[in-house]
């Protein structure tokens, strides 16, 4: 959804990202001294871990996951659609074959990239600066994906965020990168993303209704209270609603 919060954080994240990469490129020093900066009894990186951690924990409450995009697995953000029928569970099951489909295309083109980015730094090409860069463009690619365009939408076959059948593996897909540097800062920010998929996929695979519009009345476009970017006039809304 491209709404004015959306941009703002685009134009935040875009702005951390071009300001990390010219010192990643020009004063590296400043830059490690800037993440090692020492706030009382803690460093910027520890603060830095600490979001990221709450950010995930969210993602396990339903009263913190409002937003029907990411929350649409939970009992509380389902609404009904009409009466249930045979003919409309096999477009259910054909629903959940599609975009299954297009599920395992994403992971699959995506471990391949992460093992050329460990390939890439075992052979000394890419260090841990860069794989650390790459991170933070990878979130800022998430918030792009959801204020302008999405790739992934070629792949799996959703209309949109709210619709869209792996929208909870955006951390997890940030921050795989940070596989190939263990620690304890690192390791668990990936244990929490995998965990936060692991719920996900068992809602998916548990209540998939709530994944599929014609049984969810809330990810139905005449529902959606955010402004569309990809719905411009009256009649493409209604060809979406069909």
């Amino acid at each position: 959804m491209g709404d004015k919060k959306g941009y703002k954080k685009l134009l935040l994240e875009g702005a951390v990202l071009l300001a990390s990469l010219i010192c990643a490129l020009f004063y590296p020093e400043s830059l490690v001294a800037l993440f090692t900066f020492k706030l009382s009894f803690f460093r910027v990186f520890h603060v830095l871990w600490c979001i990221a951690v709450l950010i995930l924990m969210k993602r396990f409450i339903p009263q913190f996951n409002s937003k029907i995009s990411l929350g649409k697995i939970f009992k509380r953000n389902y609404s009904r659609a009409g009466n249930d029928s045979p003919s409309k569970q096999e477009k259910l099951k054909d629903y959940i074959r599609k975009i299954n489909t297009g599920a395992i295309r994403t992971a699959v083109y995506w471990t391949i990239l992460v093992l050329v980015m460990g390939l890439l730094y075992y052979l000394n090409i890419l260090n841990k600066m860069a794989l650390f860069i790459i991170v933070i463009f990878f979130i800022f690619m998430d918030q792009f994906c959801i204020s302008i365009w999405c790739p992934f939408k070629w792949l799996i076959k959703n209309k949109c965020c709210n619709t869209c059948r792996i929208n909870n593996w955006g951390y997890l897909m940030a921050f795989s990168p940070l596989i190939f540097i263990p620690s304890f800062w690192t390791y668990s920010m990936l244990f929490l993303s995998i965990l936060t998929i692991v719920q996900w996929e068992y809602l998916f695979y548990t209540y998939p209704e709530r994944f599929y519009e014609p049984y969810n009345a809330n990810l139905m476009c005449k529902n959606c209270k955010k402004k569309c970017r990809a719905v411009s006039s009256g009649e493409e809304r209604a060809g979406r609603e069909e």
